[in-house]
């Protein structure tokens, strides 16, 4: 069997959404940003023979190319070891829901919105736009309070096993968990902590997390 290549750098919350559904099923898998011996720069021209709209991950498996993260986990969950979604079809069903609107909807307030202004300041001098942050704070709030509703009584987001839903989400808490105090819109929610805590100390999430 091949190793799985997946294209995108290791900031990407998506890549690392895959990352952690392959360490979770046990598939070897390496990252890289190159494709036929040439550098690829993301959202640029290199990629567009390999996604359309010039994004990332993008899976190769030898011969075959495949574009984003959601199509990727489904091809993914036929490879060997346990299982990221569900024979019930209403769990079924309800880790696919999860998925889409954190792909989504809290994709957008949480990173596009939030810790991209963070981490690449669009600000005088570099620095933050306070303003811009004060403006995303309310989506943030509201779609954390969703998540940890979600969450209270429940190991995981979605019935009692890791799945995709999870994979999407951990990577981007992983961002806000490690926010300095006073840009970390968590602590009113204790629902999300102790998920992250918990899962995020699972063997196979160690190299992917920034847990240490």
């Amino acid at each position: 069997m091949n190793t799985l290549t997946i294209i995108g750098p290791e900031f990407s919350t998506f890549v690392r959404s895959i990352e952690l559904i392959c360490k979770y099923k046990g598939v070897d898998y390496q990252l890289s940003l190159e494709y036929e011996g040439k550098a690829l720069e993301i959202s640029s021209d290199t990629l567009t023979k390999l996604h359309p709209f010039k994004k990332v991950p993008i899976l190769i498996d030898g011969d075959f190319i495949l574009p984003e993260s959601n199509a990727i986990a489904r091809y993914l969950e036929h490879f060997d070891g346990p299982s990221i979604f569900n024979s019930n079809p209403q769990v079924y069903g309800q880790i696919d829901a999860w998925s889409s609107m954190l792909s989504i909807y809290a994709f957008r307030a949480l990173i596009s919105d939030y810790i991209i202004e963070i981490k690449f300041p669009s600000g005088i001098n570099d620095q933050v736009d306070m303003c811009k942050l004060t403006a995303a704070k309310p989506a943030v709030l509201e779609t954390f309070r969703h998540i940890n509703r979600q969450l209270a009584g429940n190991n995981y987001l979605v019935a009692n096993q890791f799945s995709l839903a999870d994979a999407i989400i951990l990577p981007i808490l992983d961002y806000h968990m490690n926010l300095p105090a006073q840009l970390n819109l968590l602590a009113e929610f204790p629902n999300i902590i102790a998920y992250y805590k918990r899962i995020s100390a699972l063997p196979f999430c160690k190299g992917v997390l920034h847990n240490d």
